[in-house]
């Protein structure tokens, strides 16, 4: 007797193909080669600020766009190329809302090592920090924050997937089935390790890859930014990290 490939799962010789890689024109992601670039600059905020900051700034955003002229072309803002085809009155209006804030010095700051090390970084308009950091210390920083965050398995990577998710439910840009039981989202934060925080964290990383794959943004930045770090610093990657 054969035994039935899982629901909604299709079988393709010995493999089990899951439903979202049979949606046409769906690409598969890499978290390490195509999401953390895009998500790193998060990362660097949550590094000086905390988490309950960072989603602040995003909301910040979002509360902002909401009067912007929509392109029809989607966009999450946790994402920094989601900054790259603002206008320059949008960006002004982004920086003057967290200068009004008192948040800009503290931004400026965490994100200095993209704004100064970095081409195209499409954040770049933050402004570099009001004091001056060295190249080394800059390095190190960037270096650091990749490390901490380069394991989607790890707090800090599964809270940088998660930041693609909250800015959706934020936005209202996404809704849920009332028969989907959601996770509490918060006790990754709030009770790591817990049954709970796992399921949150699967739900979190599941949620990234799969914006990631109908967005399939460029690849420009993400080959960019490995490659610019290999020049500034060469990486050791984590032994067992995917």
């Amino acid at each position: 007797m054969k035994k039935k490939p899982l629901n909604g799962y299709a079988r393709k010789g010995k493999r089990f193909i899951p439903p979202m890689k049979q949606i046409t024109g769906m690409r598969e992601q890499s978290y390490i080669d195509d999401l953390l670039p895009e998500l790193i600059w998060l990362g660097l905020i949550h590094d000086r600020m905390g988490y309950r900051f960072g989603a602040d700034l995003l909301e910040t955003i979002i509360e902002l766009s909401k009067n912007w002229l929509k392109s029809g072309a989607p966009i999450n803002y946790a994402m920094q190329i989601a900054y790259g085809g603002l206008s320059e009155e949008q960006k002004a209006e982004i920086v003057n809302e967290w200068r009004k804030r008192e948040w800009l010095d503290d931004i400026q700051h965490a994100l200095a090592p993209l704004v100064l090390l970095y081409d195209g970084f499409a954040m770049a308009f933050v402004g570099p920090p009001p004091s001056v950091i060295t190249r080394e210390g800059l390095i190190l920083r960037i270096k650091e924050c990749v490390k901490k965050h380069i394991d989607k398995y790890e707090t800090p990577g599964v809270v940088l997937c998660g930041s693609l998710l909250l800015t959706r439910l934020m936005a209202g840009t996404i809704t849920f089935a009332r028969d989907i039981e959601l996770p509490d989202l918060n006790a990754v934060v709030e009770r790591p390790g817990s049954e709970e925080a796992k399921r949150a964290a699967s739900f979190m990383r599941a949620s990234a890859m799969t914006e990631m794959a109908m967005l399939d943004p460029p690849k420009y930045w993400p080959r960019y930014f490995w490659n610019r770090g290999a020049e500034l610093s060469p990486c050791e990657l984590a032994e067992g990290v995917q």
